[in-house]
């Protein structure tokens, strides 16, 4: 009786530790949903939890109160609506929704989204609802601005006590994947497969990333509707459901299918493709030559067309060999290694 008394007052916190952690959040802490309720990111489940709301405009760094039929509009209005999550730079601008409760505050940026953590050192993981129903609160924007007595003082409540970024186990790439996180480079649902090959279609995700962080444009299709440059959406037969960083990068002639009309999304990719690829992005910045030879032992190995762009990306430190003696050029190429080059790449454009 003495064992099972003492077992029980050691389960007893444990489950109650669990269950507080559990309910702390409405998602899971560890993987974050793709989309989840307005409620459920806002951990709000009920109007009369809402202490108070203010609306401000961040340049301004003013505000006004809602009131508490507002609050209740507001919430109705809001609480069953999906939200999607996406990484966000700073700095937030536009107008901001402060909410309060008893837990704290969070803040919902029109423009941004609700801010939930961090993600790295540089970025916030936030979840934004779509345009529709984006526009039904700019009735708030409006009640801002036709306010006649506004509050000095107001700011947007940053929540910085959690950091949704998640590591490699490899000791070697975790600086890598911070660095790409905090550069808005590295998708937040890559960081759960850092070890296992990468696709073709995710390589061109990073890439179009890269692009896109160097243009400072928010993606990869908005640059390309500002360059005047049309690309085909459904060009491969078989990327109906890929990313668009597909059709567009084949577009700027940086990728090729493995045929005319098929792309093989979901296949991996070798090293020597990868430093091809690399190279290509490259030429858009910068040109490219060397003069320097390869000392690898495999150096046979390299097929001849991406013998040049291999040496390229070797003498600039983008892809360095498996070993000292070995460059595998045909070996397959993981997530955290694509990271990783990613980041040199860049660092080397910049």
């Amino acid at each position: 009786m003495i064992k099972i008394k003492r077992l029980f007052k050691i389960i007893v916190p444990t489950v109650l530790l669990l269950m507080l952690a559990l309910t702390a959040h409405a998602y899971n802490v560890v993987d974050l949903p793709e989309n989840m309720t307005f409620s459920d990111a806002l951990g709000v489940f009920n109007a009369d939890e809402i202490t108070r709301i203010t609306v401000s405009d961040i340049a301004e760094g003013k505000y006004t109160d809602l009131t508490k039929d507002e609050i209740n509009e507001f919430y109705s209005t809001i609480q069953d609506m999906t939200v999607y999550r996406k990484i966000n730079p700073t700095p937030f601008r536009g107008i901001s929704v402060n909410i309060y409760t008893n837990d704290g505050v969070k803040s919902y940026m029109l423009n941004s989204g609700l801010q939930i953590g961090m993600y790295g050192s540089n970025n916030y993981v936030c979840y934004k609802l779509n345009k529709a129903n984006t526009e039904k609160l700019l009735y708030l924007d409006s009640m801002y601005r036709d306010a006649e007595e506004k509050v000095n003082g107001e700011e947007i409540h940053r929540v910085t006590s959690n950091d949704f970024l998640k590591l490699p186990s490899s000791p070697w790439a975790q600086p890598f994947a911070r660095e790409a996180a905090s550069k808005n480079i590295l998708p937040y649902e890559f960081t759960g497969n850092y070890s296992e090959n990468i696709t073709r279609e995710q390589f061109c995700i990073l890439l179009a990333n890269l692009i896109c962080v160097k243009e400072n444009y928010s993606s990869l299709d908005k640059y390309m509707q500002d360059q005047n440059k049309p690309y085909l959406k459904n060009y491969f037969v078989d990327c109906n459901d890929a990313d668009d960083s597909v059709n567009i990068l084949y577009a700027l002639g940086i990728v090729n299918g493995k045929d005319e009309s098929h792309f093989d999304p979901d296949g991996t990719i070798t090293r020597e493709e990868a430093a091809t690829l690399l190279c290509k992005v490259a030429e858009m910045y910068m040109w490219i030559g060397t003069e320097t030879s390869l000392t690898y032992n495999d150096t046979d190995l390299i097929s001849p067309w991406a013998k040049f762009f291999v040496t390229w990306a070797n003498e600039h430190g983008i892809m360095t060999g498996i070993t000292e003696e070995e460059f595998n050029p045909q070996g397959q190429y993981t997530v955290e290694q694509a990271v990783a080059t990613i980041v040199r790449l860049y660092n080397l454009l910049s």
